[in-house]
């Protein structure tokens, strides 16, 4: 008879064929049974999937009022915390999954609550919503990308210049969505009302537009009081000296000791001392050393900051300019190339699995197992970790250093330097060939105007510095015994990755000299006559 009552056509004739077929005992079982058929047709979705990514069938249920019992692992979690319509559940556990289905089948208040909430919340999956927050987490995120600075010396920079103007037209977008919602809200009515809500619009739009506009300016102005102290102690107060240079040599000639370095350097010095002279060329030191070890290289040369414009410290981390005013120190770093390099850099965690690495290399030939590898924090900034090596021929190749931090789901670029005498860490964002890309990005250096010095082997970030737009002049002779130690892992030889038949790749002779450096920029094009 229960059965009977399911199939019936409504639940007033379930109740009526109990009236008078049943006696009170099974009245009450039907009646019972009715409120749940009467639940069931009102319905409940279920997705019980292992594993759910989004849950647009989740979104569509809700819009029909459907309350849901879903999946607890991916997507539904986001649209339960939203919509709060229904429950979630342990898609492995059956018992769950039923006990679910029955309570909300067996509380009214409840479905209905959950119907409600999911009628009341879908509009928040909504297209226009979902541009709207789409658009304000991006105009209150910090931007990686630094801040471009092209126009001329001496010139205030031009608002399309900045990355206000991306605010500006997130904003634009936002205006133009909200006005058509409004256009579609008021599209009922006569062509009077019509045109004074054309009108209200065309008003309302036109002040929005000029607050937005002041308000755009307002974070121009607060981008420019916040610029890095190279905007204002460089050139005219604004820009570095780099960027009125003709040509721009990089010295990143990776030598086994400071005075190789330095004989280095004065000799391409002395190549060109009469372009240095006039200010057409500009010199960039490029190199593993800090900003500290770098102005006692340029103190024991006898040479001033003031000779470079910029300096690539840490293997790529850290970028400085030379000073203009003896108040600031000889140097100016560029806090926005950090802002431009620190995406997803490990920090703390990333450091705690380097010194457990060091700490598991050890000389088993030793009795008391000798550490091979310590942290240097005195060489250690934000931005890169250093650690020094003791015996060079005992630390591991850098590929399982790289393949273990893999692992770990740290990402980084890990360079050997001074022929493995020391292991720089840095951001995944950070080298010596990307801080060049970033000085064209924030600057607009022409990259093909960009001349640099290595040696025949060096550091193993050395690669990077071959090839690309720039030109580049290697130096026989120079850095020859690093290949013999951390390159010798490397599976391929040096030339497959090298452009040797590259017309931007010169060649010194081995005992080089200021006229063999002339003549290989003369066959690069530049410096004729």
């Amino acid at each position: 008879m229960i059965a009977t009552c399911y199939m019936a056509q409504s639940y007033e004739e379930c109740e009526r064929e109990s009236v008078a077929f049943l006696d009170e005992k099974e009245k009450q079982i039907v009646n019972v049974s009715c409120s749940y058929v009467k639940l069931l047709v009102q319905g409940v979705f279920i997705n019980p999937a292992f594993i759910e990514p989004f849950g647009l069938t989740l979104i569509e249920a809700a819009a029909h009022g459907l309350p849901i019992v879903a999946t607890k692992n991916g997507g539904p979690v986001d649209i339960h915390r939203v919509l709060d319509n229904g429950l979630l559940v342990d898609p492995h556990d059956q018992l769950s999954i039923a006990d679910a289905l029955l309570k909300l089948v067996a509380d009214k208040q409840l479905w209905a609550r959950c119907r409600q909430n999911g009628l009341k919340n879908i509009h928040l999956f909504s297209w226009p919503e979902h541009c709207k927050t789409y658009l304000s987490r991006i105009a209150g995120c910090k931007p990686r990308h630094p801040q471009w600075q092209r126009s001329n010396d001496g010139e205030e920079s031009s608002e399309s210049d900045s990355p206000s103007d991306s605010l500006r037209d997130i904003q634009d977008i936002s205006l133009n969505l909200k006005f058509s919602l409004d256009g579609e809200k008021s599209g009922a009515g006569d062509n009077d009302s019509t045109l004074e809500s054309e009108g209200n619009a065309t008003d309302r739009r036109s002040k929005l537009e000029n607050a937005v506009l002041a308000w755009s300016k307002g974070i121009l102005k607060d981008n420019r009081k916040s610029a890095s102290a190279a905007d204002q102690n460089t050139s005219t107060g604004k820009f570095p000296a780099l960027r009125r240079r003709k040509h721009l040599f990089v010295i990143a000639v990776d030598c086994d000791s400071s005075e190789n370095l330095l004989e280095a350097t004065k000799v391409i010095f002395e190549a060109v001392e009469k372009e240095r002279t006039e200010g057409s060329i500009g010199f960039i030191l490029s190199t593993f050393m800090t900003i500290s070890e770098i102005h006692a290289f340029l103190v024991s040369g006898g040479l001033t900051p003031n000779a470079f414009d910029a300096f690539i410290c840490n293997s790529g981390s850290d970028l400085y300019y030379s000073a203009i005013n003896p108040e600031d120190g000889p140097f100016v770093i560029d806090f926005y190339y950090h802002s431009h390099i620190e995406y997803r850099w490990g920090g703390e965690g990333l450091r705690k699995t380097l010194l457990r690495w060091a700490s598991s290399i050890m000389d088993q030939k030793v009795e008391n197992e000798e550490q091979i590898i310590t942290a240097d924090e005195q060489l250690s900034t934000n931005y890169c970790y250093a650690f020094r090596a003791k015996k060079a021929a005992m630390v591991p190749p850098v590929k399982e250093l790289r393949k273990l931090l893999r692992i770990q789901a740290l990402r980084c670029n890990v360079i050997y330097c001074q022929n493995t005498a020391r292991i720089n860490v840095i951001p995944v964002l950070a080298s010596r060939s990307q801080a060049l890309r970033y000085l064209y990005v924030r600057w607009g250096v022409d990259l093909s105007r960009m001349i640099v010095f290595v040696g025949e082997c060096g550091d193993t970030d050395y690669e990077g510095l071959l090839g690309g737009l720039h030109k580049s002049v290697i130096l026989k002779g120079v850095c020859t015994s690093a290949s013999s130690n951390f390159h010798a892992s490397r599976s391929y030889p040096l030339l497959d990755v090298m452009p040797v038949d590259s017309p931007n790749i010169v060649h010194t002779p081995e005992d080089w000299s200021s006229s063999d450096i002339r003549n290989a920029l003369d066959k690069l094009g530049l410096l004729k006559g």
